[in-house]
Protein backbone atom coordinates (compact mmCIF):
# COMPACT_ATOMS: atom_id res chain seq x y z
CA UNK A 1 0.00 0.00 0.00
CA UNK A 2 1.44 3.16 -0.94
CA UNK A 3 2.00 5.90 1.79
CA UNK A 4 -0.13 8.98 2.16
CA UNK A 5 1.98 12.34 2.05
CA UNK A 6 0.02 15.03 3.46
CA UNK A 7 -1.81 14.66 6.37
CA UNK A 8 -5.44 15.35 6.31
CA UNK A 9 -7.97 17.69 8.04
CA UNK A 10 -9.39 14.02 9.71
CA UNK A 11 -5.84 12.33 10.40
CA UNK A 12 -6.07 16.03 12.91
CA UNK A 13 -9.19 15.81 14.00
CA UNK A 14 -8.38 11.87 15.23
CA UNK A 15 -5.06 13.26 16.93
CA UNK A 16 -7.07 16.45 18.63
CA UNK A 17 -9.90 13.89 19.43
CA UNK A 18 -7.49 11.23 21.27
CA UNK A 19 -5.58 13.82 23.28
CA UNK A 20 -8.83 15.29 24.37
CA UNK A 21 -9.72 12.28 25.82
CA UNK A 22 -6.19 11.96 27.59
CA UNK A 23 -4.94 8.87 26.18
CA UNK A 24 -1.85 8.35 24.51
CA UNK A 25 -1.79 6.11 21.16
CA UNK A 26 -1.29 2.72 23.03
CA UNK A 27 -4.19 3.51 25.39
CA UNK A 28 -6.21 4.41 22.92
CA UNK A 29 -5.74 1.72 20.62
CA UNK A 30 -6.52 -0.53 23.47
CA UNK A 31 -10.00 1.02 24.19
CA UNK A 32 -10.42 0.73 20.20
CA UNK A 33 -8.71 -2.74 19.79
CA UNK A 34 -5.84 -1.69 18.05
CA UNK A 35 -2.31 -1.69 18.02
CA UNK A 36 -0.95 2.18 18.67
CA UNK A 37 0.96 2.07 15.28
CA UNK A 38 -1.80 1.95 13.36
CA UNK A 39 -3.27 4.54 15.28
CA UNK A 40 -0.11 6.28 14.71
CA UNK A 41 -0.50 5.64 10.97
CA UNK A 42 -3.85 7.25 11.14
CA UNK A 43 -2.88 10.09 12.94
CA UNK A 44 0.28 10.92 10.54
CA UNK A 45 -1.94 10.19 7.55
CA UNK A 46 0.10 6.60 6.52
CA UNK A 47 -2.86 5.04 6.58
CA UNK A 48 -6.17 5.86 5.73
CA UNK A 49 -9.24 6.02 8.29
CA UNK A 50 -11.49 3.09 7.53
CA UNK A 51 -15.30 3.93 8.22
CA UNK A 52 -15.44 0.92 10.43
CA UNK A 53 -12.71 2.45 12.47
CA UNK A 54 -14.68 6.01 12.48
CA UNK A 55 -18.13 3.87 13.97
CA UNK A 56 -16.09 2.20 16.39
CA UNK A 57 -14.66 5.91 18.05
CA UNK A 58 -18.31 6.86 17.72
CA UNK A 59 -19.48 3.68 19.95
CA UNK A 60 -16.80 3.70 22.39
CA UNK A 61 -16.13 7.33 22.94
CA UNK A 62 -19.65 9.35 21.65
CA UNK A 63 -17.13 11.20 19.07
CA UNK A 64 -19.49 13.60 16.34
CA UNK A 65 -19.59 11.94 12.92
CA UNK A 66 -20.23 16.04 12.24
CA UNK A 67 -17.16 17.10 14.11
CA UNK A 68 -15.04 14.24 12.86
CA UNK A 69 -16.01 15.23 9.04
CA UNK A 70 -16.58 18.69 9.41
CA UNK A 71 -15.09 20.05 12.34
CA UNK A 72 -18.24 21.44 13.06
CA UNK A 73 -20.01 21.11 16.22
CA UNK A 74 -19.15 19.65 19.48
CA UNK A 75 -16.72 16.89 19.86
CA UNK A 76 -19.01 14.57 21.30
CA UNK A 77 -22.17 13.53 20.70
CA UNK A 78 -24.67 14.32 22.88
CA UNK A 79 -27.55 11.68 23.05
CA UNK A 80 -30.05 13.55 24.86
CA UNK A 81 -29.99 16.15 22.12
CA UNK A 82 -29.72 13.76 18.94
CA UNK A 83 -32.96 12.04 20.20
CA UNK A 84 -34.91 14.63 21.53
CA UNK A 85 -37.46 15.26 17.98
CA UNK A 86 -37.63 11.37 18.22
CA UNK A 87 -38.57 10.95 21.99
CA UNK A 88 -41.28 14.72 21.05
CA UNK A 89 -42.60 12.31 18.57
CA UNK A 90 -42.74 9.42 20.89
CA UNK A 91 -44.77 11.35 23.58
CA UNK A 92 -47.19 13.34 21.18
CA UNK A 93 -48.42 10.06 20.11
CA UNK A 94 -48.76 8.43 23.79
CA UNK A 95 -50.66 11.70 24.12
CA UNK A 96 -53.03 10.89 21.96
CA UNK A 97 -53.32 7.51 22.72
CA UNK A 98 -54.15 8.53 26.34
CA UNK A 99 -56.34 10.84 24.82
CA UNK A 100 -58.71 8.59 23.14
CA UNK A 101 -58.63 6.35 26.19
CA UNK A 102 -60.12 9.00 28.56
CA UNK A 103 -62.56 9.83 26.16
CA UNK A 104 -63.67 6.24 25.71
CA UNK A 105 -63.47 5.90 29.56
CA UNK A 106 -65.22 8.81 29.88
CA UNK A 107 -68.28 7.89 27.48
CA UNK A 108 -68.22 4.36 29.07
CA UNK A 109 -68.41 6.16 32.91
CA UNK A 110 -71.60 8.31 31.39
CA UNK A 111 -72.95 5.34 29.84
CA UNK A 112 -73.07 3.25 33.18
CA UNK A 113 -74.07 6.19 35.14
CA UNK A 114 -77.02 6.64 32.89
CA UNK A 115 -77.91 2.40 33.09
CA UNK A 116 -77.80 2.97 36.74
CA UNK A 117 -80.38 5.97 37.15
CA UNK A 118 -82.67 4.36 34.64
CA UNK A 119 -82.47 1.07 36.80
CA UNK A 120 -83.07 2.78 39.99
CA UNK A 121 -85.72 4.41 38.95
CA UNK A 122 -87.47 1.21 37.79
CA UNK A 123 -86.88 0.03 41.06
CA UNK A 124 -89.34 2.31 42.57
Amino acid sequence: MAELKETTEEAERLKVFRKAEKMGQEEFGKQLGLDHSVISRYENNRLNIPIDFIKKLHEVFNMSFEWFYTGKGNRKFTPEKGTLIKDIKTLETNQKILTEQVSALKSELLKLHREFHAFKAEMK
